[in-house]
């Protein structure tokens, strides 16, 4: 692999992907200790830092170990990136980023702000809820590195059947006109076009003067633009890997140019077409002692997840054989109380087993929330990735 050829490896769909890439790491930069030590582990959220290094913890049968150093792109911080090398590129210090404003604050800001639009015709619970939606609007603009400019222009007034439009513009000036200020006042930016300012300046850091210590960027799909720029920095390193989580490359070209934003192999499309690399450049990534789901099982979620525009392979394919279903149940409740109780029972039952996990998968916070309270009564702490309201 030459330092203008792209590295990118995968993770096999039905790995254990934290567990494969401590694995993959350790027989790579294990050798000594301080080697270990070296590395930089870029890795999507926080939480997947912990997981990592609970799978380095469960590698090393819980002795001492000099973990490598794990940054989170998704909540990137100065004292988390690569602070030194400017002086000698002839650049300013970029990682000077301005304070980000807190989510409680920016809630309460803009709650303020809306009330105040509203002038007295919205109560306090309307106002927060509005002000929580446009929030998340905000993020998202920015975590695209688009502009809210344009929404002035977006329908012409003189068009009569543009009225409802108008007011939703209108109501969306909190954010073009008077967000701008509000935040000035405070000092700070959104955590998003910081966090766009951090991931850009160590970016722009690394492709000016590369690293000397390796750079591994797994789980990440490039879906926020400005980590998509620095994978593609990270890449071509002479010691920098993009490892993804899962990359289906047995599907046919048809499937595989058919994919829609919802399936999940998107993002991985989108991404290795930004690093123009192909599906077949992609190689395995290696991970002694780690073994996934069966073939069959990776077969069957394939092809329960094919394109519209493809599932007339249905037709020419087989039924799924006992390997393929093997260990999977459906299971009928009356009810979400009786459905909760049930799965709160199988995770429980798994959990008796000395070193063994359980994970609930569901988009349902209703049923997550029932779950979590039907194992508190067994004294069984859940840790929710979605958090818990208060």
């Amino acid at each position: 692999m030459t330092a203008d050829t792209p590295a990118v490896q995968s993770i096999p769909p039905g790995s254990p992907f934290v567990d494969a890439l401590a694995a993959g790491l350790m027989d790579r930069y294990g050798a000594t200790p301080d080697q270990l030590a070296k590395v930089m582990v870029l890795l999507p959220t926080r939480r997947a830092c912990r997981s990592l290094r609970e799978a380095f913890l469960r590698l090393s049968g819980g002795s001492p170990l000099l973990l490598p150093q794990m940054t989170p792109l998704g909540d990137v911080d100065e004292d988390e990136l690569s602070l030194s090398g400017w002086e000698e590129v002839g650049t300013s210090n970029p990682f000077e980023a301005p304070t980000a404003v807190s989510a409680l604050k920016r809630q309460l800001l803009l709650t303020r702000l809306v009330m105040a639009f509203e002038k007295g015709q919205t109560t306090v619970d309307q106002a927060a809820r509005l002000a929580s939606e446009l929030g998340a609007l905000l993020d998202q603009v920015q975590t695209e590195r688009l502009s809210l400019e344009a929404l002035n222009n977006l329908v012409p007034e003189e068009q009569n059947l543009s009225k409802h439009w108008q007011i939703t513009l209108s109501f969306l000036k909190i954010l073009t006109d008077l967000w701008p200020d509000a935040l000035a006042e405070q000092g700070c930016v959104d955590q998003a076009l910081r966090r766009n300012i951090l991931l850009e300046a160590q970016a722009e850091l690394w492709r000016s003067q590369p690293p000397e210590n390796p750079i591994i960027a797994a789980g990440s799909t490039g879906s926020i633009p400005a980590t998509a720029d620095l994978l593609k920095v990270v890449s071509p390193l002479p010691q920098g890997v993009v490892v993804l989580p899962g990359l289906d490359r047995d599907a046919d070209d048809v499937t595989w140019k058919a994919l829609e934003p919802s399936h999940p192999q998107f993002g991985m499309a989108r991404l290795l077409e930004f690093l123009d690399i192909g599906r077949g450049d992609v190689t395995d990534w290696n991970a002694p002692g780690i073994t996934g789901t069966n073939p069959a099982r990776t077969d069957l979620i394939n092809r329960a997840l094919l394109p519209a525009e493809a599932t007339d392979q249905w037709k020419d394919q087989s039924v799924p054989d006992d390997v393929a279903l093997k260990g999977i149940s459906v299971i009928d409740c009356p009810g979400p109380q009786e459905e909760a109780g049930v799965i709160a029972l199988i995770m429980r039952r798994r959990l008796e087993d000395e070193g063994e996990t359980a994970a609930l998968v569901t988009p349902d916070r209703g049923l997550a929330r029932r779950v979590a309270a039907e194992l508190s009564r067994w004294g069984i702490e859940v840790d929710d990735s979605a958090g818990v309201p208060l």
